[in-house]
C-alpha cells in the first residue's frame, strides 16, 4: 500500500476566521476527521467561530476542537455544547487517541483566554494518568518550551514549561501545536515529535498519515 492510500487526519490552527481556502485542503473529504488547535476566528468572537465552523463542517463532517488565545469562553461553551471540545478533555476514536490543551500563557496584548503555568500544570496531571493508547497525539495550542516550535522572530522562547513537562514525562506520539505563527518547525522531545503547523490564515496545515509508522507531513495550501 503507498503511503497516499492510508488513512489520515487534518490538523490546523490559527485560522483567524480565514475559511476561503478550506475548501482547497487536498483531500479533505477524504480524510477521517479535521481537528483544531486553536484560534479559530479573527476576532475570537462566537459569530466568527461558527462561521468558520460550518465552512470546515461543509468539507468534512468529523471535527474536533480547542480555543486558542484569541477565542472566548463562549467559543469554548458552544463547542460543548456541540461535544467536539477537545479543550482540557480526552476523546479516543477507532484509531487515535486526542488529548487537547487550549489558550495560551500571558501574551502582550491581553487576549481572551490566557492562562498561568499553574493553570497548565494543574489540567495536565489527568492526561497523565491516562493510558496510552497505539497512537496518542497531544494538541496543544500553546507550544512546549525551548524547542524549535515556540521562537519568536527574535529567537526568544516563549512556550509552556508545565507543557514542556508533562511532554517528557509522558511522551505522546505526536504534540500538535501553534500560536507562534513564525515558529513552523519540528523538533524532539524524548520519543515524541513536535510540530508546529504554522498558521492556517497563511495556508499552512498538517497532515497525519496513519501508515504502520504513522507521520505527520506539513502542507501547504497552493
Amino acid at each position: 500500500m503507498g503511503i497516499a492510500e492510508f488513512p489520515f487526519w487534518i490538523f490546523l490552527g490559527d485560522i483567524h476566521g480565514e475559511i476561503r481556502t478550506i475548501p482547497r485542503i487536498k483531500d479533505v473529504q477524504k480524510a477521517q476527521g479535521i481537528v483544531v488547535t486553536g484560534d479559530i476566528g479573527k476576532n475570537g468572537t462566537l459569530g466568527d467561530a461558527k462561521k468558520v465552523m460550518q465552512a470546515l463542517e461543509a468539507c468534512n463532517r468529523k471535527i474536533y476542537a480547542q480555543i486558542g488565545n484569541m477565542d472566548t469562553a463562549q467559543v469554548d461553551g458552544y463547542l460543548s455544547e456541540r461535544r467536539i471540545n477537545l479543550h482540557k478533555r480526552h476523546i479516543e476514536t477507532n484509531t487515535i487517541l486526542l488529548l487537547g490543551m487550549g489558550g495560551s500563557l500571558p501574551t502582550p496584548f491581553s487576549t481572551s483566554s490566557e492562562f498561568a503555568e499553574e493553570f497548565y500544570e494543574e489540567n495536565l496531571k489527568k492526561f497523565a494518568m491516562l493510558p496510552k493508547k497505539a497512537l496518542t497525539v497531544f494538541i496543544s495550542h500553546n507550544p512546549p518550551y525551548g524547542t524549535e516550535c515556540d521562537r519568536l522572530k527574535n529567537g526568544k522562547h516563549v512556550g509552556s514549561k508545565a507543557i514542556l513537562k508533562f511532554i517528557q514525562d509522558y511522551q505522546p506520539d505526536f504534540c500538535i501545536c501553534g500560536h507562534i505563527h513564525e515558529s513552523r518547525a519540528k523538533d524532539t522531545i524524548g520519543k515524541t515529535t513536535v510540530f508546529n503547523l504554522g498558521a492556517f490564515a497563511s495556508g499552512c496545515y498538517g497532515k497525519l498519515v496513519l501508515s504502520e509508522t504513522p507521520e505527520m507531513e506539513l502542507c501547504t495550501i497552493n
